[in-house]
């Protein structure tokens, strides 16, 4: 038998009415009533629940990170070439711009 990671993630939410001088003091003035649990959310806040596979989120973080590390290897020679042979529209070094962008 295996072993597998399930996270369980439950949305709360409340609406909370307040009155104030501006939207930001209305913010602040909630986040403190929160913090400091004079507004406590409970069961008669749920939205919704969600479930997630832990384990998959591992291996498309390795991906991740292994494609960064590929990408920084190889990103300063492809550039260079990219740039000797006169910035050609189908040079590799294109994708890779694309990917460091995306994976920063």
């Amino acid at each position: 038998m295996e072993t597998f990671k399930i996270e369980i993630q439950e949305f709360l939410a409340r609406v909370v009415e307040i009155e104030s001088e501006s939207l930001q003091e209305a913010f602040t003035e909630v986040q403190n009533k929160y913090r400091n649990s004079d507004i406590v959310l409970d069961a008669n806040d749920f939205v919704e629940v969600d479930f997630i596979d832990i384990n998959a989120q591992s291996k498309n973080h390795e991906i991740k990170m292994l494609t960064k590390e590929v990408v920084e290897y190889l990103f300063e020679n492809e550039k260079k070439h990219y740039e000797e042979s006169e910035n050609p529209q189908n040079h590799i070094f294109l994708k890779l711009e694309r990917l460091k962008f995306i994976l920063d």
